[in-house]
């Protein structure tokens, strides 16, 4: 983390990361499975290449449209909801849990912003309640203005150490 001493996150958070992203999202998500608590990745990246390019130990579900590939779990871009409850389910199950979503624009992509937002706003309710960690890494040039100001206004932006983004 160059020296830097990264914040603390607060638990039954969700953070939005936009400034080195991805990177930095899963450098936190790997200290917080390295500090013993449980991990879920959901991402558009094959699970194969996470798991060359970061090692993890917890299970890494693809965000594909393609058929059940062989030895891979898988989500369909189109069923929000299933995604929701597969993460519902998992921290409900696993308390204090930490999952990195890598993938936001292709959902919106599949699915338009407004039906993303709101099943993001059901999923952080549900990281409050079980006090589980949700982080999610964004590009900013994907987005338009409006939806990048609702996404800062959902989520708890890291360099803010904790803080909830204040409205103007």
């Amino acid at each position: 983390m160059n020296g830097e001493e990264e914040p603390a996150l607060k638990s039954g958070s969700s953070y939005l990361y936009t400034d080195k992203g991805v990177a930095r999202a899963y450098e936190v998500f790997k200290r917080l499975l390295s500090e013993g608590r449980r991990g879920l990745v959901i991402t558009r990246t094959h699970p194969n290449r996470v798991q060359q390019l970061h090692g993890l130990d917890c299970p890494v579900m693809w965000i594909a449209k393609s058929t059940k590939p062989t030895g891979v779990m898988s989500l369909e871009p189109t069923r929000l909801m299933k995604i929701h409850s597969t993460v519902s389910d998992f921290i409900k199950a696993n308390p204090g849990s930490a999952v990195l979503l890598d993938g936001l624009e292709y959902l919106i992509t599949e699915n338009g912003f407004g039906p993303v937002m709101k099943a993001i706003q059901l999923t952080n309710e549900e990281v409050a309640m079980t006090g589980s960690f949700l982080l999610v890494p964004v590009d900013p040039r994907t987005l338009e203005t409006q939806q990048l100001g609702f996404l800062e206004r959902e989520f708890s932006l890291p360099d803010d150490r904790g803080k909830q983004s204040e409205s103007p």
